[in-house]
């Protein structure tokens, strides 16, 4: 299981978000980065974006003149449509008045048809010479012989009017032998003439349509030129298929303009939207900062929540099993220190008052007139450095004798922290060129208090680790002779490599930085230290700002590094 998700399971959820959100704020340099880059970048963008986008809704819009007018091709379908139906109409009526040319043409007439043809002409003969009889002598004899004829004796209408002209007949006799008004007498020769009227027009009615039966009878004829002309279906078919063709195109013209008008449409919509993408300046100054200040701290806090960092002492005993010291955080000036001049002349970082230094003394401490020999390191070799050389500030206040000596010649943090020369070190000792009192100098710590300090000088390349164990195994038992206590300050590579574990007492304390050092590095450091043989007897964690250190050249061009000689004179003269 990842060292995350085992911690994250003894520890509420709550706690360790909480925990994450801490540590992320205690990163401001990487959260003003990220906010001041994502500023710029999100004001640039908003600034230039409105106008790209303004631009590019000028490019997209559709132009003058480009939409074109589907009004008159719609007009246009239409009226070739209109102009189709016709056609068609035309060519269906064409095609009939063929068929029926095309019928005429092959029929003959059958003798059965043309002796009933022959016989209702006969027939409508004598029904025509009785009608003009009617018509030259309207009397009722006239109209009884048309009502007797053989085409209308069966009819029930025609025996009818018979009846009622016989009954007139028989009124107008008797008026003539009593001598009666001639009134009546005329009232009936009228109502004679109007039932004549009405036999006469039944029997035109009959002679029509025995006329119209003759003429379906008559023999085929020759079809006329006009005749012919109307029948003629090619003509009309190619007129017709033109039209159709007509049609196609408009109707294709016209789907090809809507869709033109459709995308016009659709590119002006886009346009707007486009052009729409813009805010007042204020509102843009403000979304940049609110979105560089939100992705700032998230980012911090993404990275947090992948690889988190020591919290609170709690996370740190809890991941490495190991207690911590003391967490050393920074506090105000002392006005003390300000009064006398073996204060102001001490190292800036030396600060033996602080509770924090004094409890890892009092946990590391032995008992009295014995020998004290502890191992410093850390994944911050300044923080380390500064510990051990505050740990030696407080010892050198027990009257004890110190000897802080500096392993790491990468950076000499221990020169740096305590002011003194980088050079001659260690590494003339390992040559050979010096001995351990030659290469021993001493920082002034406060009033009388000096510490014995073995920088790590300045050779290139840095002293192997196995030479450094060789050495201080050699001269364990001499050190042990002049001094009560014996710091060795090493780099975390060293303390990993087995230097504590050749030394003759094997305690490390280890000094990580709060919200700086990963949770899974300070596991790994613990158990690399317990495998080379070493005792992580406990963990000071710095709760502050990194410390920044003079490098080994700034150091050499710009400190005073002893300054014995104003320390004398101040002594001196308070002698006196």
């Amino acid at each position: 299981m990842p060292l995350t998700a085992e911690y994250r399971l003894l520890v509420p959820r709550a706690a360790w978000m909480a925990a994450r959100a801490r540590n992320a704020m205690h990163r401001p340099i990487f959260i003003g980065a990220v906010s001041v880059g994502t500023f710029i970048t999100a004001l640039v963008a908003l600034v230039v974006m409105p106008q790209q986008a303004q631009r590019r809704a000028e490019a997209i819009a559709p132009k003058a003149g480009e939409r074109p007018d589907t009004t008159p091709m719609a007009e246009r379908v239409i009226r070739t449509e209109s102009q189709l139906a016709v056609a068609e109409s035309t060519l269906a009526a064409s095609r009939t008045k063929s068929a029926l040319l095309a019928q005429a043409a092959i029929d003959t007439l059958n003798p059965a048809l043309g002796t009933r043809r022959d016989s209702l002409v006969t027939r409508v003969a004598e029904l025509e010479r009785l009608l003009a009889r009617t018509e030259t002598a309207p009397l009722a004899g006239s109209y009884r012989a048309l009502g007797e004829s053989a085409e209308l004796a069966a009819n029930a209408r025609v025996k009818t009017l018979l009846d009622s002209l016989a009954d007139i007949e028989r009124g107008r006799e008797a008026i003539g032998t009593s001598g009666g008004a001639d009134a009546l007498s005329v009232a009936l020769t009228s109502r004679a003439t109007e039932i004549g009227r009405s036999i006469q027009a039944v029997a035109a009615q009959r002679r029509d349509a025995m006329r119209a039966e003759i003429a379906t009878l008559a023999p085929p004829q020759r079809p006329s030129v006009v005749e012919r002309a109307e029948a003629d279906t090619v003509r009309r078919v190619a007129a017709r298929d033109s039209l159709r063709s007509a049609v196609a195109m408009a109707i294709a013209e016209l789907g090809r303009a809507r869709r033109t008008v459709q995308e016009l449409d659709r590119r002006a919509e886009r346009a707007r939207e486009v052009s729409s993408m813009s805010a007042p300046p204020y509102a843009l100054l403000a979304s940049a900062i609110v979105f560089g200040i939100v992705l700032g701290f998230g980012a911090a806090l993404l990275q947090e929540l992948r690889r988190p960092r020591i919290a609170n002492k709690y996370e740190a005993e809890r991941v490495t099993g190991v207690r911590v010291i003391s967490v050393i955080r920074p506090r105000p000036p002392s006005p003390e220190r300000g009064r006398r001049l073996a204060d102001r002349i001490a190292p800036p970082h030396i600060d033996p008052g602080n509770d924090a230094h004094q409890l890892v003394w009092l946990f590391v401490a032995p008992p009295a007139s014995s020998f004290l020999m502890v191992t410093v390191t850390g994944d911050d070799p300044a923080v380390a450095a500064i510990v051990a050389a505050n740990l030696g500030a407080v010892a050198a206040d027990e009257a004890r004798n110190v000897l802080v000596v500096d392993t790491d010649a990468s950076s000499c943090p221990v020169a740096s922290a305590l002011r003194v020369p980088a050079r001659p070190g260690l590494d003339a000792i390992l040559d050979g060129r010096l001995s351990w009192p030659e290469a021993t100098q001493h920082a002034t710590i406060g009033r009388d208090r000096v510490v014995d300090v073995v920088p790590s000088g300045t050779g290139v390349p840095a002293p192997a680790v196995s030479e450094i164990s060789n050495l201080l195994q050699r001269e364990a038992a001499r050190l042990a002779r002049h001094y009560d206590t014996v710091l060795v300050v090493s780099s975390r590579e060293q303390t990993l490599g087995g230097l504590p574990g050749v030394l003759p007492m094997h305690d490390v304390i280890y000094c990580a930085h709060m919200g700086h050092t990963k949770l899974a590095d300070l596991k790994k450091a613990v158990d690399g230290i317990r495998r080379a043989g070493g005792n992580p007897r406990g963990i000071v964690l710095w709760d502050d700002a990194p410390p920044a250190l003079l490098t080994p050249d700034e150091l050499a061009a710009g400190s005073r590094p002893l300054r014995t000689a104003e320390m004398e004179a101040f002594v001196a003269g308070r002698a006196r």
